[in-house]
């Protein structure tokens, strides 16, 4: 099993809070603790009025569609306007969607997940959440199609973009529990 560090992202707060590992040649397994009941951690993911505050990673862009019809065999579909890296300029929008296979409440999800421009490499994605003593794990492993695909979706740089916006979804999740 293969485990990425996370030098030169700039996010320092998140180094030891995330972790991205490859654990077969067609996975890649996310997995962040947060110190909040279950509950508030599954609404965060699942409501779109939570989700349009945490996915989108703040330095790449900004969410301009978020649909979530969450039941088994509905569908959701998010989208970001991101900024164009130098030497390019302007933006671009990235869409994402996929269809909710399973639905655990507030245990587990499995969903699929296609990138728009490769709608023929669809990944499963099963996000679980554990709670011991107040806090959560959430581990989300994605299977692609081909090892390929898995290493083209690395080589992206979404490494860096789902550690922003892990961030995100923890100060969301700590608003959240302080909350109530």
């Amino acid at each position: 099993m293969e485990k990425r560090r996370n030098d030169g992202d700039g996010i320092a707060s998140d180094r030891a809070a995330t972790t991205l590992e490859l654990p077969s040649d067609c996975e890649i397994l996310i997995t962040r603790t947060f110190p909040a009941p279950r509950r508030i951690l599954f609404e965060a993911l699942t409501r779109p009025e939570y989700v349009r505050r945490w996915w989108a990673p703040r330095s790449r862009g900004e969410m301009v569609d978020c649909e979530i019809d969450f039941r088994v065999g509905g569908t959701w579909r998010y989208v970001m306007r991101a900024h164009a890296r130098p030497p390019a300029r302007g933006e671009f929008e990235v869409g994402f969607s996929g269809v909710f296979l399973e639905i655990e409440a507030p245990d587990r999800i499995v969903q699929t997940e296609i990138f728009d421009p490769f709608p023929d490499a669809p990944a499963t994605v099963e996000l679980l959440l554990v709670e011991h003593a107040g806090t959560t794990t959430l581990t989300s492993r994605s299977r692609y199609p081909s090892k390929e695909i898995r290493d083209s979706v690395v080589r992206s740089g979404m490494e860096g973009g789902m550690r922003e916006s892990m961030q995100q979804l923890a100060e969301l999740v700590a608003m959240l529990a302080s909350d109530r």
